[in-house]
């Protein structure tokens, strides 16, 4: 017992030391910016677009590295044909994807597109262009959308829940499989008086772990692979880092079921892969530095391991083995403590590389998930502290109680996680859409995407026809964050868009003017004030101002 007590005292200066050099590093070297899911930033030639001669080919132009493999471009003409069965490629960034198109007659085409983020999630939009006179059409889908599974919201299918449940149970496995099994080689369960319950235990936890796995997997992977078939699961499997990453889990399950329980370094280098796998997959490899994000992933799920595992083992015996239980909940108390300091400097750390600023925390579904998060942990603590209070005063029946709650407070932090690893931290980016039915002036101003970076505006102005073409049309853009920094006026120029308004369609008392602008006129992510302005001839100025956030 003095050298497994040796052993996880090591254990516990290692998690501690490793935990504040990684924090202390990402103050140095963390970048002042942070990625959600991969996000359409450009598109040649842009998304919902007219345009008198048809393109050569398509370029699609995302913020961050993408997978290379599992990806697609596809275009279809007007009655839902696909054009071509070329294959679109990938630049050697991982951040263009280019597909050469056939030579393509007059008319409508529809071009929808999609590859997977490098935190593992499938990133997918739709849009129209319209290739000589007559075939204009409007906006038919998000062209920087995110795959609709990204956002809790109330009409979620009933395959959308059980994906959520899917996740949360496969979370639940893997910290109770990782859990169960530390637990076991550093207190040497297999030779103690619960050796038969461990060994029972083992199994349960495993089989948990492996049907979570393979339930997890099934409500997955389709999104990945998109419109691919299912002829792309080995390429799923094997050239993408979410594919690899699931196959290994796959692997070292089944290689659990004959050697889990044999041998402590067996038990330790099973943990320390299983736990990897899972680290190289999802939000930490979305974000710079890897070298980073990776070992604090890892370390997060080790000390959440370490804390479920050590409840699993307790709740169940209270009853039934009072000395064991007795000898273990010091040792716990201990490790559970370390675990929580652990968990509280990684995700302090993963949360300030994942957001901009910690007022994020505040604009999304992800920020307001991790603080219900912080509040359950912040109780866990309190749990904790009233736990060795209530030990060392020998009132058995105060343990027992906040023992169960400290349970049932890790079953809740465990659903909440499986909602978090899903959803992306930072808001996606909408493409604006502002329109302003006015007495005499109406306006629609579109800008996509609405991301830091180049844009497209596009403005169309009605006025009556009595009055003319407007003297004179002004866009601007105020930062409401950075109020020294002077407004940026958007330079209009005149457009040729035969696209009406159907509100415009039937009334000739109206005229319309259409203007636009390409460039990197939203330099800064914030909330940003937009200002539009028309002088008609007579001198008559009308103004409208609606506010937007940028992420």
């Amino acid at each position: 017992m003095r050298g497994t007590n040796l052993h996880m005292d090591k254990m516990v200066r290692w998690i501690v030391s490793t935990a504040l050099v990684l924090v202390c590093a990402f103050v140095l070297v963390a970048p002042n910016t942070a990625s959600a899911h991969a996000v359409l930033t450009k598109a040649v030639p842009e998304a919902n677009s007219q345009m008198n001669a048809a393109p050569e080919r398509i370029e699609l132009t995302f913020n961050e590295r993408l997978e290379s493999e599992l990806h697609y471009i596809k275009v279809y003409d007007e009655i839902g044909r696909v054009i071509s069965d070329r294959k679109a490629t990938m630049s050697s960034d991982q951040k263009v994807m280019t597909l050469e198109l056939p030579k393509l007659g007059n008319g409508r085409f529809t071009v929808t597109y999609h590859v997977i983020s490098a935190d593992g999630h499938p990133v997918e939009g739709t849009y129209v262009l319209s290739i000589g006179p007559g075939s204009e059409g409007g906006l038919v889908a998000d062209s920087s959308s995110l795959h609709s599974g990204h956002q809790l919201s109330a009409d979620m299918s009933v395959y959308d829940i059980l994906k959520y449940i899917s996740r949360i149970a496969y979370y639940f496995g893997l910290l109770a499989v990782v859990g169960w099994v530390l637990w076991g080689a550093f207190a040497g369960l297999q030779r103690s008086s619960i050796g038969e319950h461990y060994r029972n235990g083992l199994l349960g936890v495993q089989r948990t772990h492996f049907l979570a796995l393979i339930a997890f997997v099934y409500f997955h992977y389709q999104d990945l692979l998109g419109d691919q078939g299912l002829g792309e699961l080995v390429g799923l499997f094997t050239g993408t880092w979410v594919g690899r990453s699931w196959l290994a889990a796959f692997v070292l399950a089944l290689i659990g079921f004959a050697l889990l329980g044999r041998s402590k370094a067996g038990d330790f280098i099973w943990i320390g892969l299983l736990l990897l796998a899972k680290s190289v997959n999802g939000h930490a490899m979305g974000h710079d530095p890897q070298w980073i994000t990776v070992p604090l992933d890892f370390i997060h799920l080790l000390g959440a391991a370490v804390w479920v595992g050590g409840l699993l083992l307790i709740v169940p015996l209270w009853k039934k083995n009072r000395t064991w239980i007795d000898g273990f909940l010091p040792r716990f108390s201990n490790a559970a403590l370390v675990s929580i300091i652990a968990l509280v400097l990684s995700g302090t750390a993963m949360t300030l590389i994942y957001l901009p600023g910690l007022n994020y925390l505040l604009y999304s579904q992800w920020g307001k998930l991790l603080i219900a998060k912080v509040v359950f942990v912040v109780i866990v603590i309190l749990l904790g502290l009233g736990v060795r209070l209530a030990m060392r005063k020998r009132k058995e029946n105060d343990v027992r109680d906040m023992v169960r709650m400290d349970f049932a407070a890790m079953g809740i932090i465990v659903v909440l996680v499986g909602l978090l690893t899903f959803i992306s931290p930072v808001p996606p980016n909408e493409p604006m859409y502002w329109h302003v039915m006015g007495e005499k002036v109406h306006m629609t101003v579109q800008v996509t995407p609405k991301v830091p970076g180049d844009n497209q505006f596009r403005v169309d102005v009605w006025l009556p026809k009595e009055l003319g073409e407007p003297k004179r049309v002004q866009l601007r853009l105020q930062d409401l964050d950075k109020p020294d920094i002077a407004p940026i006026d958007v330079p209009l120029t005149e457009h040729k868009n035969d696209t009406q308004d159907a509100a415009f369609t039937a009334d000739e008392t109206f005229g319309q003017f259409s203007y636009k602008s390409d460039g990197p006129f939203i330099p800064f992510p914030g909330k940003w004030k937009l200002e539009f302005r028309v002088l008609d001839k007579n001198d008559d100025e009308t103004v409208y101002t609606e506010e937007t956030r940028v992420y």
